[in-house]
């Protein structure tokens, strides 16, 4: 395979135009077209659903964090020890979009979801320029084309897309994480370090404003520059002779060049957290032990909240988590790369001898290899795992996936040159992976590997939903044409609320307010929450479920009307009756049956109830469709439905007062055949007839 090395010669003189309108073109087009790809999926449709996360903190502790910096409150831009703080610097930069869009009459003012796409708007835009640089990074550290595929691959990975879109901390700290350590690497080949690894320097900073986790890039940046230190102004081998003179090892000279870099590397990280965190003017204790306490109070211990893998509830998912999450969350493009490592491998065997540029890009490659197990190693470590806590090693992974690829396509094209032209297998590939992108809009977090079984199979195995899914439960809610007759009881209350025009309710309000339907989570259930008020919900069968490329995200269950006296009577396997309520006014009893819709009903039923006396007389009897005139025929009962519609009973007068039985039962009124009692308590049939559910006895005033 061809590899273009630095120590090539010049064009010829022949060749300078064309060889200038390449140079504009890898320099200016290339890198629009990076940045557009990473740019276009992110930033389109970005008023999609609100994620736990931003709907419970995010989008509050941005507008507070921007409050408290415009009103000079210094110490108030300590709002979590994550600390989050570049992310609310980004998100405000979306607010005062969103105010200078209003100010100008370019928007109207935005509904809460319209106001989460503009928050997210500044951080998308940081990804799409993050992602730009690194490629430009990425071009100074491995081939041209490499860098492109590598880039390219970043920009439409479901993972890094998906996470690229919110206002949350996990993609912008892979961006700060990845170009931090490219421009390690840089420096550590570069005639002149000192500018990247200022520039190293202010990415950890920011990476460390970020979010906690970004202490591993702590390490990892002083063990590259042990590592590989010196490969520009002064080779290794040069070191090494220098060290000779000095009579210092190998070792003592790796030391002697990394160390003071790497204190460079720390004193401008530090810098740049001072700088760009107020709170560290005005309260830096309070801010370093929000730091401190985050990272051992949170990041130290399990999912205060549960967690599932591998069809069980576990608090620690153990060190086979990331493997596996990892593998769903490859494309079947990304995962064909890695597969095809070992033979990147044994092509640089073959040229890395002979060629300085092939070892400069096989080095640079086993640094981002090592990084990426590094950062692994240690997330597997701790009790708390989210698939999205090892997205930071995903752009390494992603560029060892591209050298694959390119030696994969080196390998055809020399074997097969009459049916491989130029880059038609590379580009094909890259569409597979910028289809399955588009398939999946924008539901990108509902990605999982369909070579692995897809979301049916993921469902299974992980702790799946963020809030996704829950713009489709409030579309299908808002048709209801009783939405409005009671409340809504969710697991995730702000995920939905701004979805449906009733208030929504936490599950455990069941016994508080009048509710009319209610939400079961796929994520509750697999954690296991609340297992007897789910019991509960999850007793009937339900009107709806959000099913999101295979994975059942959301059932919506319409909840059992009030009743006063249960009764537990199955017509048909269809109907269930679950209890009714009753009471007198004068000469009319009311009885108010509660139905539970378990199936289909095929035809239009009448209902029958029938009152008798101690002595077995019928007294009253009422016979009308159950559905009155409010629910309808039960023919278009659907499965699920909950109905309950006064049924009054004229009383004969001068009823003396007693006890008095009650029989109900459900027939077809063309042939008066009855609907089949099937479970149930049964009323005398000699009194009642065959399939009457006897409901009990009540007492009677006389009229």
């Amino acid at each position: 395979m061809k590899y273009t090395s630095t120590t090539e010669r010049a064009p010829l003189a022949g060749q300078a135009a064309t060889t200038s309108q390449a140079a504009r073109f890898d320099r200016l087009l290339l890198p629009l077209i990076v940045g557009l790809a990473a740019l276009l999926p992110r930033i389109i449709g970005l008023a999609d659903f609100f994620t736990t996360d931003e709907a419970y903190h995010w989008i509050s502790r941005t507008e507070r964090f921007v409050a408290a910096v415009g009103e000079g409150r210094w110490a108030d831009t300590i709002l979590t020890g994550h600390p989050g703080v570049t992310l609310m610097w980004l998100g405000g930069l979306g607010l005062r979009l969103e105010q200078l869009a209003v100010a100008l009459s370019w928007a109207a003012p935005p509904d809460s979801l319209g106001h989460l796409a503009w928050l997210r708007a500044g951080p998308v835009l940081a990804h799409a320029a993050a992602l730009t640089a690194g490629y430009l990074l990425l071009r100074r550290l491995v081939r041209p084309e490499l860098a492109l595929v590598a880039a390219l691959l970043w920009a439409t990975s479901p993972f890094l897309v998906a996470h690229g879109r919110l206002l949350h901390l996990d993609a912008l700290l892979t961006d700060l994480c990845t170009l931090s350590l490219l421009a390690t690497l840089v420096a550590c080949r570069a005639a002149r370090p000192w500018p990247w690894l200022l520039g190293a320097g202010a990415l950890c900073g920011l990476a460390l404003l970020t979010k906690g986790p970004a202490l591993i890039m702590l390490p990892a940046i002083g063990l590259t520059l042990f590592a590989l230190g010196g490969e520009g102004a002064t080779s290794i081998d040069e070191g090494r002779a220098a060290g000779a003179k000095l009579r210092l090892s190998p070792f003592a000279a790796r030391l002697r060049w990394s160390v003071p870099r790497y204190l460079v590397i720390l004193a401008v990280a530090a810098a740049t957290v001072f700088l760009l965190w107020p709170a560290l003017w005005a309260a830096p204790e309070r801010a370093i032990a929000s730091y401190v306490g985050e990272i051992v109070g949170n990041g130290g211990r399990a999912n205060g909240d549960g967690q599932f893998f591998l069809g069980r509830r576990d608090a620690d998912p153990g060190p086979l988590f990331y493997p596996l999450a990892g593998l769903y969350r490859l494309t079947p493009v990304e995962l064909l790369g890695l597969a095809l490592l070992p033979l990147a491998l044994w092509q640089w065997a073959r040229v890395c001898s002979l060629d300085p540029a092939v070892r400069r890009e096989q080095a640079s490659l086993i640094a981002l290899g090592a990084f990426a197990l590094f950062w692994a190693l240690v997330m597997t470590a701790g009790p708390k795992k989210f698939d999205r806590y090892v997205l930071p090693l995903w752009p390494a992974l992603l560029t060892l996936s591209a050298a694959g690829l390119m030696a994969g396509w080196g390998w055809l094209r020399e074997r097969r040159r009459r049916l491989v032209a130029g880059a038609a297998p590379i580009a094909l590939l890259l569409a597979l992976q910028a289809g399955t992108l588009a398939w999946y809009h924008p539901y990108y977090l509902s990605y999982y590997s369909p070579l692995l079984g897809g979301g049916p199979a993921a469902q299974r195995m992980f702790l799946i939903g963020w809030g996704e899914g829950m713009d489709q439960v409030g579309a299908w809610l808002r048709g209801r044409p009783d939405i409005s007759h009671g409340q809504i009881l969710s697991a995730l209350p702000p995920t939905l609320q701004p979805f449906v025009p009733v208030p929504v309710q936490e599950v455990r309000a069941i016994d508080a307010v009048a509710a009319n339907y209610a939400v079961a989570y796929l994520e509750s259930l697999q954690r296991g929450d609340a297992p007897e008020i789910y019991g509960r919900i999850m007793a009937s069968v339900p009107l709806h479920t959000v099913t999101i490329h295979g994975i059942e995200y959301a059932r919506i269950y319409q909840l059992a009307r009030p009743y006063a006296t249960p009764v537990g009577a199955e017509f048909g396997g269809a109907l269930r009756l679950l209890g009714y309520s009753a009471g007198q006014a004068g000469g009319a009893l009311t009885v108010t049956p509660a139905w539970d819709t378990r199936g289909p009903v095929a035809k239009d039923l009448t209902l029958f109830l029938f009152v008798f006396d101690a002595a077995g007389n019928k007294i009253a009897q009422i016979d009308v469709p159950p559905g009155g005139a409010s629910a309808g025929p039960t023919s278009q009962w659907q499965p699920g439905e909950q109905h309950a519609v006064p049924l009054p009973i004229a009383l004969p007068a001068g009823l003396p007062a007693g006890e008095y039985t009650l029989a109900l039962g459900l027939y077809e009124p063309g042939t008066w055949a009855r609907l089949p009692l099937t479970a149930g308590p049964r009323a005398d049939p000699s009194l009642a007839g065959p399939d009457a559910a006897l409901l009990g006895t009540i007492k009677l005033s006389t009229p």
